[in-house]
């Protein structure tokens, strides 16, 4: 078998974005590709404790790549390798969001972390439809005192990035941009996951197939945001959603169907099961943003 493992994007890859569930067909096709001994790995910018909570009794999956790669875990959560943010990069981000009262979240073990202007994160998390993020108050900062976050958070006005990398771009951290569903926040902010140096998807998913001593080219990845791009294109085949972002489908080998039409799913039964070869529809669907 060429391909031994699949990695999927969560959100508008696996299940469409402000959906509970994945379609019917997606969990029939997931079911019968992990029955036929191909693991699953899910792909995201979530903590695992936000992942694990939206799949819970709902879709199986047997490894996770969360916090944008910052975190590798089995389905139980035990860390099978992890690059949290160093204190340089925390502290870094911290005064600078301070110094501006910009809305700043750290991802931890157990949830998102609010350490400034927590009122606007929550608003910010609330109105994500679906999404079953959590994030707590944890304005007296001193939740990196038990460990390490894996990922950042953030909001900022246009030009406030340029002005961060002036004064930090030496420490090499990472502005993710995600948009589209991420509500809630002042008018023309843009808002961004945050990894330290080096950190992506991509990198989670090469030490994951270290751990499980299999190739990178026997990988399939799946996904629809800019966020997916390093591990569309390092993987053996990527593949990337007709619903995705430009970036994606550029990065990728493949486009295939749109979440909406369990493009994943006509995936997983043409690579493991024979079946027709899964290409786009001309439904015209638009082009949705993930995280």
């Amino acid at each position: 078998m060429q391909y031994r493992i699949l990695a999927t994007d969560l959100d508008n890859t696996l299940i469409p974005f402000g959906e509970p569930d994945p379609r019917p067909e997606m969990l029939a096709a997931i079911q019968k590709m992990r029955a036929a001994g191909v693991p699953l790995v899910v792909a995201t910018g979530r903590t695992f404790s936000s992942m694990a909570g939206k799949l819970a009794g709902r879709v199986p999956f047997d490894y996770a790549v969360c916090c944008n790669g910052g975190q590798v875990t089995d389905r139980e959560g035990r860390t099978l390798a992890e690059t949290p943010l160093t204190a340089e990069e925390m502290y870094a981000l911290v005064d600078f969001f301070e110094d501006y009262d910009y809305p700043l979240a750290f991802a931890f073990r157990d949830s998102y972390y609010a350490y400034t202007e927590y009122p606007a994160l929550l608003r910010v998390f609330d109105a994500l439809p679906g999404a079953k993020l959590s994030i707590l108050d944890g304005e007296d900062q001193d939740r990196h005192l038990i460990d390490m976050p894996h990922a950042g958070f953030g909001m900022l006005p246009p030009g406030a990035l340029e002005r961060f990398e002036e004064k930090y771009g030496y420490l090499g951290i990472r502005f993710l941009q995600v948009g589209g569903h991420h509500k809630g926040g002042p008018a023309g902010w843009l808002h961004y996951d945050i990894v330290g140096r080096g950190v992506d998807k991509a990198e989670g998913l090469r030490r994951l197939c270290d751990v499980l001593e299999i190739p990178v080219s026997a990988l399939v990845t799946a996904g629809d945001g800019e966020n997916d791009v390093g591990m569309l294109a390092a993987a053996g085949l990527g593949c990337a959603m007709s619903n995705g972002v430009a970036a994606a489908k550029a990065a990728a080998d493949r486009v295939i169907g749109d979440v909406r039409e369990n493009g994943l799913a006509v995936l997983i039964e043409e690579l493991w099961f024979g079946g027709p070869r899964a290409v786009p529809s001309a439904s015209g669907l638009p082009p949705t943003a993930t995280i």
